[in-house]
């Protein structure tokens, strides 16, 4: 509790001139999935805002969208159900690094709605109440902008990134509508010997799935990841890791 009231606290102060303004774009991956990017002329150390839907939601959950080896992943972030349906969310890092730094884009957090209390049903949400925090704790003006991500037409492994790597890549595919379901990502050797199973769940459709395979505990050489998923779709990206 004591940590809330600190980012609320820091949140609050006004600065009397500004020399920037922030960006969130929240971005509609499907009607349960909202991801939220912030890009700012300034360093940004807070953030506060809240979420509003036009159908009340019920249950929630929000997470930074951070890599695991990415120092940012262990920042603090706080979110509340209120009674009209709409999500507080603050996002803070007591250690003093930014969350953002000036003129980038970068997605910081991920939303998940209540799939049953959305089914069947098309919900347009948006970011208010917003409030960014600079280095000092000044207010940084910012403003809201909301997207619907068009889901692919077809399925397919878009890459890896980086590639070569060391310790740690990204695998990144789309998924079409009729290949949403129970999704496996198996990580391979040249051998054809299972390595690993870095996935195996389901996924709605979407673009740009993304799925970080951290190789620490294997040696150096060429790996592949399979893709499967329903309806008979299978694809492979070829890997190389280099220690």
């Amino acid at each position: 509790m004591k940590k809330i009231l600190i980012i609320t606290t820091s949140l609050s102060l006004f600065a009397f001139s500004f020399a920037g303004e922030a960006n969130l774009k929240l971005e509609k991956v499907n009607n349960n999935n909202l991801n939220i990017a912030v890009n700012s002329e300034e360093d940004v150390y807070g953030l506060q805002f809240d979420i509003v839907c036009d159908s009340k939601i019920s249950t929630e959950t929000v997470t930074n969208a951070f890599s695991k080896n990415d120092p940012r992943s262990n920042m603090e972030v706080h979110s509340r159900l209120r009674e009209d349906g709409s999500i507080r969310v603050i996002m803070f890092d007591l250690t003093g690094n930014p969350i953002v730094t000036s003129n980038n884009t970068e997605e910081v957090l991920k939303v998940v709605l209540n799939e049953k209390s959305l089914s069947n049903e098309k919900i347009n949400c948006k970011c208010n109440n917003i409030v960014v925090a600079g280095e000092h704790g000044e207010s940084v003006p910012a403003y809201s902008t909301t997207t619907e991500i068009s889901l692919p037409t077809e399925s397919k492994i878009k890459g890896n990134y980086p590639n070569p790597f060391n310790p740690s890549t990204t695998i990144e595919f789309d998924l079409a509508q009729e290949n949403a379901g129970n999704v496996e990502i198996v990580i391979y050797d040249l051998q054809g010997r299972k390595v690993e199973t870095l996935f195996s769940g389901m996924l709605q459709a979407g673009a740009a799935q993304k799925f970080q395979w951290n190789a620490t505990s294997v040696a150096s050489g060429k790996y592949f990841a399979v893709v499967s998923a329903p309806n008979g779709f299978t694809d492979t990206v070829n890997m190389t890791l280099i220690k």
